[in-house]
């Protein structure tokens, strides 16, 4: 059963070689209580503001409540980052009988964001609920208390039964009420044959839990015609394109998007990313970014200004398309003055083009040249700015391909050790800084007070003395089940505090919730074999970490040794072939967390 309160992290203790992360997937399990079947599955929608569902009966009106309400349209795995779109239900039975969980509907207070409503559905994949429902949530209870007093002076958690639109469900409900903060989280139960329908409602008291659950109502179906026509445009729409989505990344000073094939290099023209935008666009998941194109918006991945000059600026945003890239764009500058729409050449493709020619408010005149790459569904709109007309067109033309960019980047970069068929890439260390291209991370170790360890110390770290240059030994190591240590660093005052990143194969064959569940047996095993002399007491227990902007479930690892006590947070993250495995330890779990947090993206 999953974790039912989301309110804050935990923390994490071991040594060297195993960590964990991700996947909204958890072991849940209960008895067949109707002949529900596979193809009775059908996923509700979400059409001007209201949700309905013909399988759960259920209906919410987001309009008359003040709430924001969506669907996720696409459903992406973090693991390996396969989207699965809503409308194909093939894909969607795929990913229910691999135990994970679609997320039907989404809703949130307008007046507060901090409030909001979930539905979602998944399928009890291990029939672990031989013994019933009821007596899992008994155990859920018993572990949210052990949890949750680890966070709170005095938690109130309880199984309850609730009325909901004529059905009485089972729930897990909690209350936090410390220094004059409130929370209420609570969460609905519902079983059909296999599959399990829990609606988690949370408030700033619990007053908020009835009011959001008295929001819903039956729903009989009669508003079908009505929410068809828009349903079916988006069915249509869907059929566009297969490309996925991308928000692009960022290396370095150059700016890449595969999807739309563009690159834009801002130091060699003179110009410099605004750190806010950058951040944002590197820590916004795209999934969340195309819940906000869904709502009507357009996010802006890239601004930059030239020399510090704002009227000299490029922004680039990303959109969807409703119709063709004509009618698109007719609509969106249809009350722009003085625009005109031509063609210009854009890295050797002719592209459509609008040129404005407006005033600032001192009344200087600003021209614009906004260029707009289709691919598929989504559009990538490019505005470049400037008092200069020539030299606001001409910074478009700085723009080249991925390809080539790619091509010329991978040519300067040789400090990596990569082998023949560069499926595999270790890491390398430059001027106190580790940096890893294939695992798309770097780690600056100035003024942390670590010391990396030598590729020669390395070698005889759990690496069988096999050198980091001898690739074919390493993938050899790597297939025969062990994980071999790419970086260690450790402070040698203070030997508690130590990162380490290793490379295993991906062996994630099970959703990462049991992955973890498999490994934290392990883990437990072994230190019960540590003598107790040596080890005062230990314990394993899945929670959160953040890492890189994302909140990734991991395991935490506590010991205490005749040394003193140890946190250790164990991340697992999927990298095509093999499985990036990071450690990060300190004395407690804020040391542990605060090692994470060094990590940056690759540059």
């Amino acid at each position: 059963m999953k974790r039912v309160f989301k309110l804050g992290m935990i923390a994490v203790v071991l040594s060297l070689c195993f960590s964990g992360c991700t996947s909204k997937s958890d072991k849940k399990s209960g008895e067949t209580v109707s002949e529900f079947k596979d193809e009775d599955i059908v996923l509700g929608k979400v059409v001007d503001g209201v949700y309905t569902s013909k399988m759960l009966q259920l209906k919410f009106d987001g309009n008359a409540n003040d709430m924001d309400v969506s669907a996720e349209e696409e459903f992406t795995n973090r693991l390996d980052k396969k989207v699965v779109k809503r409308s194909d239900m093939e894909a969607v039975h795929d990913r229910l009988d691999k135990g994970y969980y679609i997320g039907d509907m989404e809703a949130h207070d307008n007046k507060n964001k901090g409030n909001y409503i979930e539905v979602e559905i998944y399928k009890d994949i291990h029939h672990e609920m031989k013994s019933g429902l009821e007596k899992d949530i008994d155990n859920e209870v018993k572990k949210q208390k052990g949890e949750q007093k680890e966070r709170y002076k005095d938690p109130k958690v309880e199984k309850t039964t609730r009325d909901f639109l004529g059905d009485k469900l089972l729930s897990v409900d909690i209350i936090i009420d410390e220094d004059g903060i409130e929370v209420a989280d609570s969460t609905l139960y519902k079983q059909l044959g296999e599959y399990f329908v829990e609606i988690h409602v949370r408030g700033d008291k619990k007053e908020d839990i009835d009011k959001y659950l008295g929001m819903f109502e039956k729903y009989t179906g009669s508003d079908d015609n009505v929410n068809s026509s828009k349903l079916d445009e988006s069915t249509k729409n869907d059929t566009k394109s297969d490309i996925e989505f991308s928000k692009g990344e960022y290396i370095g000073e150059t700016y890449i998007n595969k999807q739309f094939d563009i690159s834009f290099d801002a130091k060699s023209n003179g110009y410099k990313f605004d750190e806010l935008y950058k951040s944002a666009t590197e820590a916004y998941l795209e999934e969340d970014m195309l819940k906000y194109i869904g709502m009507g918006g357009a996010p802006v991945v890239v601004y930059a200004t030239k020399d510090g000059d704002s009227s000299s600026k490029i922004g680039i945003s990303i959109d969807d398309i409703e119709s063709d890239i004509d009618a698109y764009i007719d609509k969106v500058n249809k009350n722009t003055k003085n625009s005109q729409k031509t063609e210009m050449e854009f890295y050797g493709k002719e592209v459509p083009c609008v040129e404005v020619e407006s005033k600032d408010g001192s009344g200087k005149k600003i021209y614009r040249y906004t260029v707009y790459i289709q691919s598929g569904k989504y559009v990538a709109v490019i505005d470049s700015f400037g008092e200069d007309k020539d030299e606001a067109k001409k910074v478009l033309e700085s723009f080249t391909s991925v390809s080539d960019d790619t091509n010329k980047k991978d040519s300067e970069n040789t400090t990596e050790v990569n082998d023949a068929e560069n499926t595999l890439v270790l890491g390398s260390i430059s001027d106190k800084v580790y940096s890893n291209k294939m695992l798309n991370i770097k780690f600056d170790i100035s003024k942390t007070g670590l010391d990396f360890v030598s590729e020669e110390g390395l070698k005889n770290l759990g690496n069988d003395g096999i050198d980091k240059s001898d690739l074919d030994a390493v993938k050899k190591h790597i297939e025969e089940g062990k994980s071999f240590t790419d970086m260690f660093a450790v402070d040698n005052n203070d030997t508690t505090k130590k990162i380490s990143v290793s490379l295993a194969k991906n062996d994630m064959l099970m959703p990462m919730d049991e992955y973890l569940d498999a490994h934290k047996a392990v883990m437990e095993s072994q230190l019960s074999k540590v003598p107790k002399d040596q080890l005062k007491s230990s314990r394993v227990k899945k929670s959160d970490a953040y890492f890189l902007g994302q909140e990734l479930s991991c395991l935490d690892i506590y010991v205490d040794t005749t040394v003193g006590k140890q946190c250790q947070k164990y991340l697992f993250v999927v990298k095509d072939h093999y499985m990036m495995i990071i450690v990060s330890s300190g004395k407690d779990e804020k040391e542990a967390q605060e090692g994470l947090d060094l990590f940056q993206q690759y540059q």
